[in-house]
Parts: C-alpha cells; sequence; structure tokens
C-alpha cells in the first residue's frame, strides 16, 4: 500500500502553544522560566478521522501540546533551535509524523521588538 500522506496536504494546526522553559544564554536567562510561544504544523492524513469522527484516528493535538510542555519544563536549553529541533524529534518520534512544522518565539527579549523567534521544518526519516 503507498503513503497516503505524501500525496495530501492535511495538517494539523496548534497555533501560539504558551509553554514555561529555562532558556538562553545570559545568566540571568539561566534563574527564572521564560515563557516561550510555538507553532506546529503535523501533516496527516485526516480522511479517516473525519468519516469514523473518532479521535483515535486522527493525531490528539491535546497531547502534543502536553508533551511539548512538558519537554519544555525538563530541559535547560540555551537556544531556542535546540528546543525547536527537540520539539520536531519528539513529535515525529511519538505521533509518527512524518513531517512537521515548529516556530518557538522568546517574547519581549529587545525593547524594539515584541517577538523573536526561529521556524525549523524536518522530514524523512529519523
Amino acid at each position: 500500500m503507498s503513503d497516503v500522506t505524501s500525496s495530501v496536504a492535511d495538517k494539523v494546526i496548534i497555533r501560539d502553544l504558551s509553554i514555561e522553559a529555562i532558556i538562553g544564554l545570559y545568566p540571568w536567562e539561566r534563574v527564572a522560566r521564560q515563557t516561550l510561544l510555538v507553532d506546529i504544523d503535523l501533516a496527516t492524513d485526516i480522511r479517516l478521522a473525519a468519516a469514523n469522527d473518532e479521535l483515535q484516528d486522527t493525531i490528539d493535538y491535546s497531547a502534543v501540546c502536553s508533551q511539548v510542555a512538558v519537554l519544555a519544563q525538563q530541559g535547560r536549553f540555551k537556544l531556542i533551535e535546540t528546543l525547536a529541533e527537540r520539539i520536531a524529534t519528539m513529535i515525529r518520534q511519538e505521533f509518527s509524523v512524518g513531517w512537521v512544522r515548529v516556530a518557538v518565539y522568546k517574547l519581549d527579549v529587545m525593547t524594539q521588538v515584541k517577538r523573536v523567534g526561529i521556524e525549523i521544518e524536518r522530514s524523512g526519516p529519523l
């Protein structure tokens, strides 16, 4: 059977997930948790879930959010790039997703900008 997700453009979309993490290079950033925002897109074929109206036939976005929050809280990161990479890897492993896009934003780190961030996309074999 061919992989139908490669020909389907369906996504589960999570926007502005608020998480807490120890993150940053400066000593003052290493002592208190900062609030970060995370956006996630997960490629999946939703046709079976739409037909059956059953959660087990799709990606449980609540479970994704919970696991991302736990990952962030348990780690200590210097760079948001590291956190984004770990989020993408965890999602691909735990939720059997072939393609993921993760954006991580730090808030109010510069007076002239509301938020700064990075965005990565990962696909293919782990």
